[in-house]
């Protein structure tokens, strides 16, 4: 399908729309993509390059580029998602900031008539115009994804230990990880309905395999500097990727409030970059500030920020 998706007019002084076209070259998106969001994961153009290219191709089948036109002179594009009832800005560019407002408007109607619920943006780290676009707009901070580059100094000997988990305990956090994932994502402004949806479906599609699943590993914490070296919380590592990946952390309720959070991201890291990974990323969600204060004092930095508003 292709034409004018959607049109507003900005007090007789603009005249932008939106216009998708199946045609239209995805080229300069890629490029974007490549060093917005995939460099900090494969640190080598070239591998950047493909997993943005991967990522287009694996994401056609639910996202648009849309073009922004201003009478007939081109204005920008993004990349958009359909994901159940929440339109995702993934890729935002245009010719001049001020169009920023006016895009949002647009980007709202356009949800609007497709009876989508929720907009969200990402939003990259020195980026003028998708933070105009936000601002002031209702959007809250749904999630950010944070990186710690493994070449940073970490302790020698962690104060947690990580031994793998067996089947038995595996089965145990699992059905709670599913419960607690889907609470968290309806905190941060799904639906409880998609929320959970969308828990059993990403489980499904990165666990096929349970607690043997390839390039996953999820392990059980131990205090090493106590007597009998007590559980004190799980881990939950990929590395699927050249960037290893934090899915988990979970330290045990009366556990908590003892440093054993720090415990466990440490020996993560440890235990990542010794297996290869230039850097350890993680997400965490926008009501969690307990959370971004620890990743925030571990070292870790901003890459991408996830904000959403209902519609």
């Amino acid at each position: 399908m292709s034409g004018t998706v959607a049109k507003w007019q900005s007090r007789g002084v603009s005249d932008l729309t939106l216009h998708h076209d199946a045609a239209r070259s995805t080229e300069a998106l890629v490029r974007r993509l490549q060093h917005r969001r995939f460099l900090h994961e494969h640190a080598d153009l070239d591998a950047a390059h493909g997993a943005a290219t991967a990522f287009v191709e694996r994401t056609a089948g639910r996202g648009r580029l849309l073009e922004v036109r201003d009478g007939d002179a081109h204005a920008g594009e993004l990349w958009v998602l359909s994901r159940g009832d929440e339109l995702a800005v993934v890729d935002l560019a245009l010719v001049r900031a001020q169009d920023a407002v006016a895009t949002r408007l647009l980007l709202e109607e356009l949800a609007r008539a497709e009876s989508v619920a929720r907009l969200t943006v990402t939003v990259s780290p020195g980026d003028p115009v998708a933070t105009a676009l936000v601002a002031g707009g209702g959007f809250e901070l749904a999630a950010t994804q944070m990186l710690l580059d493994l070449d940073h100094r970490l302790p020698a000997e962690p104060d947690v230990v990580l031994e793998p988990m067996d089947e038995a305990t595996f089965a145990r956090w699992e059905a709670d990880e599913l419960e607690n994932y889907a609470r968290e994502r309806a905190r941060a402004g799904e639906s409880p309905e998609r929320a959970r949806e969308v828990s059993r479906q990403q489980h499904a599609e990165l666990l096929p395999d349970g607690v043997d699943s390839e390039h996953h590993h999820f392990f059980v914490g131990r205090a090493a500097g106590e007597d009998g070296r007590p559980t004190v919380g799980t881990l939950w590592l990929s590395t699927e990727r050249p960037m290893a990946f934090v899915y988990d952390v979970a330290v045990h309720e009366e556990r908590r409030r003892r440093g054993h959070g720090a415990g466990l991201m440490r020996a993560g890291a440890l235990w990542a970059r010794e297996r290869g990974a230039h850097a350890l990323g993680l997400n965490v969600f926008g009501h969690n500030h307990a959370a971004r204060a620890l990743y925030d004092r571990l070292g870790y930095h901003v890459t991408e920020e996830f904000l959403g508003k209902r519609l």
